[in-house]
């Protein structure tokens, strides 16, 4: 019996299909395909069109050689809006059985709401009583689900779908209009559709699911306009550029992949709209989706106050095989010097918790080869599919797993600004007293060790008589004070 496990999302712009291996009670992702078919393109009268149902057929011809060896029962295929209004639906389900030879299921906007939910709480990292809102926006429909009971962790409380999409915007107004014209009639559309939904609490999580606000994200991103996250401020610049024509899309748009330059004005009137009458200050991108959902629906829900990141990381270090007994000797000794650096810290627990992630990858690409380990790890951890994690985070322990030895990379924090540069800076540098102090590798040699800091010093006090006795840490201490000061901080021992 294989541990293989397929999910088909027919989308009204584009196709999916995850294909993964369950592990115990997770999903690891084994291969990823998409196609943009838009099924909903040239919808009238509630008839699929013709060229639409033959493109998705196709597409699905291709899925099922992928999928060939899997055994029927381990394939879950959904369709959504635009087979949930079509009338003439049924002719492209018989087709898509038979090429796949598992049933479609065409879930209503609820289920479809309730399904991406449940992939969003397998793979974000919340606690129970957080209040939350997910939202899809796809090509017929914007789904939304709001979090239920913290004691039902992957249940929403309540879902709404509304049937304003990328695709059937772009159909209704930017094939006959300017982009100007259109874009402003859309947003006013989606607007109108959006207005009884009302302000989220000012606690509120917004998390954004879906390749139109993923495009959002990335454009917002290439210039400048918020690298973690979708704000009013960057929306602002991005629907100017588009709305006043200093952008014409058509062109290109930069961070905009190209398979997107049709539907994107039409993705962001939505986002804007949503803005707007949920009063959101922010929206995290989450990559996850309706296949996760499907996959994980007869696994049940998540485990409440369960963090996911600590999963990620555990199962980061199984599959790589790293040491865990150094990990755990770095990871108590680095927090012990953050724990007394209180005063240095603008978001204790949150750099709290990315130090220890860090401390416990720091020797991840010994997997890869012991001549320059902390780049192979810094590389896993960039390109690796760890969904629990947000990019901003992902971005930072990989950075902070590249910079733990060697030379300090100060090029590397040119990215960050402010106080994230500097706190950034001050951990890692925390990391790289923690590498050194344990470069015996033994319990035996761990020293106990205090500290005390200031703006931009580092005092160290070790037992006496440790430096003499470990004189590859005194020497990598000597040659660490030079470093430091390449940050700006000035470190002393004794």
């Amino acid at each position: 019996m294989t541990d293989l496990f397929a999910a088909l999302d027919l989308g009204s712009n584009s196709f999916h299909l995850l294909l993964a291996r369950r592990v115990g009670a997770a999903f690891v992702p084994v291969e990823r395909l998409k196609e943009k078919v838009q099924l909903l393109g040239g919808f009238n009268d509630g008839q699929l069109h013709p060229q639409a149902m033959a493109r998705g057929e196709a597409c699905l011809s291709r899925f099922a050689q992928r999928l060939a060896a899997l055994p029927r029962q381990n394939i879950h295929m959904v369709g959504t809006h635009a087979l949930r209004e079509a009338q003439n639906r049924q002719d492209f389900v018989a087709v898509a059985e038979r090429i796949m030879g598992t049933p479609l299921e065409v879930v209503s906007g609820d289920e479809e709401a309730r399904l991406i939910y449940l992939g969003v709480a397998h793979h974000a990292s919340w606690q129970p009583q957080q209040t939350r809102l997910v939202v899809d926006v796809g090509g017929g429909s914007t789904e939304l689900a709001w979090n239920g009971a913290p004691d039902l962790l992957g249940e929403p409380g309540r879902t709404a779908s509304f049937k304003l999409g990328c695709v059937s915007l772009t159909d209704r107004y930017f094939a006959q209009a300017g982009q100007q014209q259109a874009f402003q009639a859309a947003r006013a559309q989606a607007l109108e559709g959006f207005r009884g939904l009302g302000p989220i609490a000012s606690d509120c999580t917004l998390i954004g699911t879906s390749g139109t606000i993923e495009s959002v994200q990335t454009v917002l991103a290439a210039n400048g306009w918020g690298a973690d996250a979708i704000t009013p401020e960057g929306l602002g610049e991005l629907t100017r550029a588009i709305a006043s024509g200093r952008w014409l899309v058509d062109a290109g748009v930069p961070g905009l992949p190209p398979d997107r330059v049709d539907i994107f004005p039409a993705g962001v009137a939505l986002v804007a709209a949503l803005f707007d009458v949920l009063g959101a200050q922010a929206m995290h991108f989450v990559a996850a989706s309706l296949q996760d959902g499907l996959l994980y629906r007869d696994l049940g829900p998540p485990r409440a106050g369960v963090d996911q990141r600590e999963g990620a990381v555990a199962d980061l270090m199984r599959r790589y095989q790293v040491d865990e007994a150094q990990a755990q000797r770095v990871r108590s000794t680095v927090l012990a010097l953050f724990d007394g650096s209180r005063s240095w810290w603008t978001e204790p627990e949150r750099y709290r918790s990315l130090l220890g992630w860090a401390a416990e990858l720091h020797e991840l690409g010994r997997a890869i080869a012991a001549s320059h380990y902390h780049r192979h790890g810094a590389y896993l951890l960039q390109h690796s599919d760890l969904r629990a994690f947000s990019r901003a985070e992902q971005g930072q322990l990989a950075l902070l797993v590249r910079g733990h030895r060697r030379s300090f990379p100060g090029l590397a924090f040119r990215a960050y600004e402010g106080a994230t540069r500097v706190e950034l800076e001050r951990l890692l540098a925390l990391l790289r007293i923690a590498v050194i102090l344990h470069r015996s590798h033994s319990d035996a040699d761990a020293p106990e060790v205090a500290i005390a800091v200031e703006a931009g010093s580092i005092q160290l006090r070790l037992p006496e008589g440790w430096l003499a006795a470990h004189p590859l840490s005194a020497k990598e201490l000597e040659v660490e004070a030079g470093q430091l000061a390449t940050a700006q901080l000035q470190l002393r021992y004794s």
